[in-house]
């Protein structure tokens, strides 16, 4: 019985391509051919100013009417991007509300801070290192590079790039106070699970510039939508961890530059991605994202009592076969680690690339 699954990449070197376009028309500032940093502004374009909004009181913790007690800076105040607005010391740490961009501190509205932006310039940075083969219109560019590509299961919808600190020794470990207790200002932290939306604001707070996991609890990903953070979830919601093809490719690549496209539309099919710049080696290709079932691919359970455990293709069935519950389905049989084999329906899979 011949069909295409859901698929994942998951490789440790290979050609990458990746778009990086402006939201409409603008100015391309580099050319094809040459080679760019993760930092470096490709197309820059005016916007019309739209004020920035920060849920100061929230993230506080605090009543909407308190806020004015926590203030660091007055209305019509000069502010710059990182700048402290409001601050709350409890316990043995302080939260703070920083400015994300540059601009006049324009009014404070049932506990929400309002800063008005002093440039209405909106630049696109390349993100990861690379090389530039095309224009795409007037609106960015085509890159390339080379190493590593990992495919995530969701994203925050924010972007960010800094060097990869994986601090766990195993999948599934779970993030806990000690994790942030080193220099973490300026790492994309890696490790199992995360299931603690104070830890995230901590996160925040201490200057990381991004959160790989493995999974999360519903509760953290919706809240890190309204964040500069970077999150990416690599398996999933809920407590399975991280699948170990992932969590072994990140822990070699700890140190290395990291970037994070934490974009996720399920409708368009775009997926978050993790990229680890590397150089070239010979004979790299763009991998293929669908592909039909073999035997011996490995493959991911994405749902029953194996859910997030990886494994090998042992036999693919031609006809369909009874499950547990008196359906029948499609499926295969699939090899764990453990030298445990499960049948496993077509439905329940996920091929890694």
């Amino acid at each position: 019985m011949k069909e295409f699954y859901r698929s994942t990449v998951i490789q440790a070197q290979t050609k990458i391509r990746r778009e990086r376009a402006l939201p409409k028309g603008g100015e391309i500032v580099v050319r094809v051919g040459q080679e760019v940093s993760p930092i470096q502004v490709v197309a820059r374009t005016t916007m019309a100013t739209e004020f920035a909004i920060m849920s100061a009181a929230e993230k506080l913790g605090i009543e909407p009417h308190e806020l004015g007690d926590y203030l660091k800076v007055e209305k019509g105040a000069p502010v710059e991007a990182g700048a402290v607005l409001a601050s709350r010391k409890h316990f043995l740490r302080e939260t703070q509300v920083l400015s994300p961009v540059d601009g006049l501190f324009f009014d404070v509205v049932n506990g929400r801070i309002a800063i008005q932006p002093t440039s209405d310039w909106l630049e696109l940075r390349a993100l990861v290192a690379g090389r530039v083969v095309s224009y795409v219109g007037n609106r960015g560019v085509m890159l390339e590079t080379s190493g590593s590509l990992i495919q995530a299961a969701w994203g925050s919808g924010q972007e960010g790039v800094g060097h990869l600190k994986t601090v766990a020794n195993a999948p599934n470990t779970v993030l806990t106070p000690e994790h942030l207790s080193g220099d973490v200002t300026g790492q994309v932290l890696a490790i199992g699970r995360m299931d603690n939306l104070e830890l995230f604001h901590r996160a925040e707070d201490f200057g990381v510039r991004g959160l790989i996991v493995g999974s999360a609890t519903a509760e953290l990903c919706r809240a890190s939508q309204a964040s500069p953070l970077p999150l990416i979830v690599t398996d999933g919601i809920g407590k399975q961890g991280m699948a170990e093809p992932v969590f072994e490719l990140l822990r070699q690549a700890d140190g290395r530059s990291v970037s994070l496209f934490g974009a996720y539309k399920a409708g368009a099919g775009q997926r978050a991605e993790i990229i680890l710049p590397q150089a070239a080696t010979i004979g790299l290709e763009i991998p293929t994202v669908k592909k039909s079932l073999e035997p011996g691919q490995k493959v991911r359970i994405l749902s029953t009592a194996h859910a997030g455990r990886v494994g090998t293709v042992q036999h693919i069935y031609n006809h369909l076969q009874s499950t547990e519950v008196g359906l029948k389905v499609a499926g295969v049989d699939v090899l764990l680690s453990d030298g445990q084999t499960v049948f496993v329906p077509s439905a329940n899979l996920d091929v890694i690339v």
